[in-house]
């Protein structure tokens, strides 16, 4: 009973017991261990072994749904262990999470339901530690750009499924591209940054957007033409939608206890325009921080609901996207104009464009964020549109090698926007 009483009082916030490294990662562990869990529910221990190697064979390309190729319980084991992994890493490294390795492990979490699996993200981690050596720099400095590298795990799955034919080969080439990738995207992408000034969040998504139109033009010139998927799972599942909405109650509660039972605080951390890098951890605190990601994971499953979308594999991704994003740089204030402007836009257009499709976009389109922030609330509404309507054409352009599209497209649009809005503020200069 005191073993009880000890673990109980372990998540009762006190002065004694503030909300230390072991608990933070307790908390974002929760969503994995509970994927892994319920993974059970929906198959047995062999078909979620067959759905992994499914999940392995494919190529990846966006968009393939592993639950839709696959099963729902293999993706939800596909993720949880591949997420519990990444928390192992950061947890050897004794790596404090904050607003930065947190956005990266809930992209880790959401896009292994749609593009990432057991095995084709590791190549960029062992990209990152040669780098990290060759420069001199300890790894755990480098260890979460390789975690967000991994936009670019179709490519692996691209390159071994291409020269399957001979599995050795396929995998020594495959994995030798990834590490070349891994290796020289630390640099890429802290370049990038000055491109958009920060008011894009996905900021190695833009970089590795680029590196994939490469790529992907390469394939090209040899006569291995990619082509982008489109591979969804139409079907309503609440188990998911009800995994979901715990979760991010979870997050709130947690918050809410661990901030002496209090809101205080959100009105500072909704105040910050989000432009990068606005650590929430870092100026809030780390219990308001989880009910910022709480409150934007129930905003965007309502959205999801409204919109007549569904809980499938690029939905899970967007939504986990935003979630962990909420520790860096979004918020309720900077996000919702731009999925109202998406949602009336799509009601708009002549083009014939999926439901899955016209919510990500919306979703995913909050990369914008810094922009509503500073600029204001009507912005969004002009800005959702046109991201929309540059994320529905710029992805044939890498062919889905970029599981991170909207980031490359929110690269573009703060690139183009921000100096236009900025020539209209007469007698100021940045």
């Amino acid at each position: 009973m005191n073993k009880l009483f000890e673990k109980i009082s372990f998540w009762l916030p006190t002065n004694k017991n503030p909300l230390k490294k072991d608990l933070q990662y307790s908390v974002v562990a929760i969503l994995p261990v509970s994927m892994i869990i319920i993974s059970f529910f929906y198959n047995n221990p062999v078909q979620i072994v067959k759905g992994l190697w499914t999940i392995i064979l494919a190529n990846d390309v966006f968009a393939t749904d592993y639950t839709q190729i696959s099963s729902i319980g293999a993706g939800l084991f596909n993720s949880g262990i591949v997420t519990l992994i990444n928390i192992y890493i950061l947890r050897k490294f004794d790596l404090k999470l904050n607003g930065i390795i947190i956005s990266a492990l809930f992209l880790i979490t959401g896009f292994a339901f749609v593009g990432k699996n057991i095995y084709n993200i590791w190549p960029f981690y062992i990209g990152g530690y040669i780098y990290a050596k060759t420069h001199k720099v300890d790894f755990k400095n480098v260890i979460v750009t390789s975690m967000y590298t991994t936009a670019l795990a179709p490519i692996i799955s691209v390159m071994a499924h291409t020269f399957a034919i001979n599995v050795i080969a396929a995998v020594i080439l495959s994995y030798s591209i990834g590490i070349f990738i891994g290796y020289v995207m630390p640099e890429v992408s802290s370049r990038m940054l000055m491109a958009h000034s920060g008011y894009n969040v996905y900021n190695t998504g833009f970089a590795a957007g680029f590196m994939a139109i490469v790529i992907n033009s390469i394939l090209n010139v040899f006569g291995e033409r990619v082509s982008p998927k489109n591979i969804v799972n139409l079907n309503f599942d609440y188990g998911l939608l009800v995994m979901f909405v715990m979760y991010f109650l979870v997050l709130i509660l947690i918050g809410y206890s661990h901030n002496n039972e209090d809101f205080s605080g959100y009105s500072k951390l909704i105040s910050y325009s989000g432009r990068l890098i606005t650590d929430y951890t870092r100026l809030c605190g780390f219990p308001i921080t989880l009910v910022n990601m709480g409150f934007l994971g129930l905003i965007s499953i309502a959205y999801i609901i409204l919109m007549g979308g569904s809980i499938n594999g690029p939905t899970i991704a967007a939504l986990l996207t935003v979630v962990g994003f909420g520790a860096l740089g979004k918020h309720p204030r900077n996000t919702i104009s731009i999925m109202i402007g998406v949602a009336i836009s799509s009601k708009m257009l002549s083009t014939d464009l999926s439901t899955t499709t016209i919510i990500i976009s919306g979703l995913f389109g909050t990369t914008l964020a810094p922009i509503v922030g500073e600029y204001g609330f009507i912005y969004g509404l002009l800005i959702g549109p046109l991201h929309l309507a540059l994320v529905a054409n710029i992805g044939s352009l890498h062919a889905g090698l970029n599981l991170y599209n909207n980031g490359l497209s929110g690269g573009i649009i703060a690139m183009t926007v921000v100096p236009i809005l900025d020539s209209f503020k007469v007698g100021e200069r940045r």
